[in-house]
């Protein structure tokens, strides 16, 4: 990054990172260093697309393909990336291309805001319960709709607000979107495909479940 946007590319605070045409890594500031887990000469020259954590290429792709031909200047849309560690962050990521006087991509430079770990792997009966929140269903209606006491709907709803990190109930459907359990920009919320590790039962291994006593 040359000229008078040095200074701020290097000092700030929210993950920046350049790719040329052939969509390598060229330069990437501190911050992103630090949410990606990886030091600049790890970075350089890599390809971008190694970053993007397993199954999101295939959505990333008519994108990039789009950005790189120069029918596209500008998209924003929310990433699963790989950190160094192998561990997943999902970030909103704007990405905006600076092109040459033929019209075809130079670089293109993103930026990634919101950035946070991918959410743990939810049961099948806690998506549903999440669903039906999502939905607008009271905590009888949950217990009626699946069969559980109300004692049993509060218990899966402190679990959930513990694992995505909501502070109430009404925040937990936001932290959904924000992690990538909920597919973004879509209403009514509908959830990602399931994940390496997802719990395939209610219960996490059967087809059936047990709820806590009373």
């Amino acid at each position: 990054m040359k000229g008078p946007y040095q200074v701020y590319f290097e000092r700030a605070r929210v993950p920046i990172v350049a790719v040329d045409g052939l969509g390598r890594i060229r330069e990437s500031n501190p911050a992103f260093q630090a949410a990606l887990g990886r030091d600049a000469a790890a970075l350089l020259g890599r390809p971008a697309e190694e970053l993007l954590a397993p199954g999101e290429r295939e959505a990333q792709w008519p994108h990039w393909r789009l950005l790189a031909t120069g029918r596209l200047n500008a998209y924003r849309t929310w990433m699963r990336l790989l950190r160094g560690d192998r561990t997943v962050i999902v970030a909103r990521v704007s990405a905006s291309v600076e092109p040459r006087r033929n019209g075809l991509p130079w670089r293109a430079v993103a930026v990634l805001e919101e950035v946070a770990p991918e959410a743990p792997a939810l049961s099948l009966l806690q998506r549903e319960v999440l669903r039906l929140v999502a939905a607008g269903a009271s905590n009888r209606e949950i217990a009626r709709q699946l069969y559980l006491t109300r004692q049993a709907v509060d218990y899966h709803l402190a679990r959930l607000r513990a694992k995505l990190g909501a502070g109430s109930r009404s925040a937990l459907v936001g932290r959904a979107f924000v992690l990538g359990v909920f597919v973004h920009d879509v209403w009514p919320p509908t959830f990602c495909p399931a994940r390496t590790g997802e719990r395939s039962g209610p219960g996490g291994s059967g087809g059936s479940y047990s709820t806590p006593r009373n």
